[in-house]
C-alpha cells in the first residue's frame, strides 16, 4: 500500500507527469510506422511465430536505433553547453528531413522507381539480402528510425542523467508493447483474408492514414521543440513554455497539411490497401 502511495506521489509531482508523457509520446512516435508496417505485412505471417518474430525484430530496432542518437547527442549537449544550439538545430533538420520523407510517402509523391533505386544502392540492404531476406526487410523498415533519435534530443534538454537513462526502458517498453500488440490484429487479418472474409480495403486504409497522421504530428512536435530549445540555448527567453509553443505550432501545421494533402493521403492509402488485398 505504501509503495502504491509513493508511486502515485511521484507521478503527480511537478515535472514527473510531463516526463512520463514525453517518453510515451517518443515511444508512440517511434512505434507508429513499425505498427503500420506490421499490419501491412499481414499476408506474410503464416504462423503466430512469424508475426511475433517480425514484431520483436522491428520493436528491437525501433528502440535501439533512435536511442543511440538520443543518448549520444544528449551527452554532447550536456557536456559542451556551447554546442547546444547547434545540436538542437541539427535535430530540427533531422526531423524536417524525416517529416518530408513521411509526407511524400503517405501522399504518394514519391516515384516507385526512385524507391527501387534507393534499395539497389543501399549496400547494407544488399548485404543483408544475400544472407537473410527477413533481416533485409527489417532493415528497410527500420532505417528511418536512425534519424529520429537526434530529432528528439531537445526533449531531454531539462532532464538529469538519471532521467535520460531511465527513458531508455520506458520508451522501449512502449515501443515493444505497441509493436508486439500489432502482431495480433495482423494475424487476425490474415485469417480473415484466407477465409475471404476481408476484402474491404477502406478499414485498412483508414488505419494506415490515421496512424500516419499521428506519427507526423508527434514528429512535428519534436521538430518545433528542437527549434524552441535552440532559441533558448541562444539566450532568447520565450513568452511562454517551449512545450506550449511546440504544441501550438504542431496543431497549426497539422491542420494545414490535412487541408492541403488530406484527400490525397486518403486516396493513396486506399489504393495501397486495395493493391495489398488483391496481390
Amino acid at each position: 500500500m505504501m509503495e502504491d502511495v509513493g508511486l502515485k506521489v511521484w507521478v503527480l509531482a511537478p515535472g514527473h507527469w510531463q516526463y512520463l508523457l514525453i517518453n510515451a509520446a517518443i515511444g508512440i512516435g517511434i512505434a507508429a510506422d513499425a505498427v503500420i508496417a506490421t499490419i501491412g505485412r499481414f499476408k506474410r505471417f503464416e504462423t503466430v511465430r512469424d508475426a511475433l518474430t517480425w514484431a520483436a525484430a522491428i520493436g528491437f530496432t525501433h528502440t535501439v536505433f533512435p536511442m543511440i542518437g538520443l543518448i549520444g547527442l544528449w551527452y554532447a549537449a550536456s557536456s559542451f553547453p556551447s554546442l547546444k544550439a547547434g545540436i538542437y538545430g541539427a535535430g530540427f533538420l533531422a526531423m524536417v528531413w524525416f517529416i518530408n520523407d513521411v509526407v511524400r510517402d503517405i501522399a504518394g509523391l514519391d516515384n516507385d522507381d526512385d524507391d527501387d533505386e534507393i534499395d539497389d544502392n543501399d549496400f547494407f540492404y544488399q548485404f543483408l539480402a544475400k544472407h537473410s531476406r527477413f533481416w533485409a526487410a527489417v532493415w528497410a523498415v527500420s532505417i528511418d528510425a536512425l534519424v529520429t533519435g537526434p530529432g528528439k534530443t531537445a526533449a531531454t534538454a531539462q532532464w538529469s542523467q538519471a532521467q535520460v537513462l531511465g527513458s531508455f526502458p520506458l520508451v522501449g517498453l512502449v515501443v515493444f508493447g505497441l509493436v508486439m500488440l500489432s502482431a495480433w490484429p495482423a494475424i487476425i487479418l490474415r485469417r480473415y483474408w484466407q477465409d475471404q472474409k476481408f476484402d474491404n480495403p477502406r478499414g485498412l486504409a483508414r488505419f494506415t492514414a490515421v496512424g500516419s497522421w499521428v506519427e507526423l504530428s508527434i514528429f512535428m512536435y519534436f521538430a518545433y521543440l528542437a527549434i524552441s530549445e535552440m532559441i533558448l540555448a541562444l539566450g532568447v527567453e520565450p513568452i511562454m513554455s517551449e512545450f506550449l509553443i511546440a504544441g501550438a505550432f504542431t496543431v497549426a501545421t497539422t491542420a494545414l497539411l490535412l487541408a492541403a494533402l488530406g484527400d490525397r493521403v486518403w486516396a493513396t492509402q486506399l489504393q495501397e490497401a486495395t493493391d495489398l488485398l488483391q496481390s
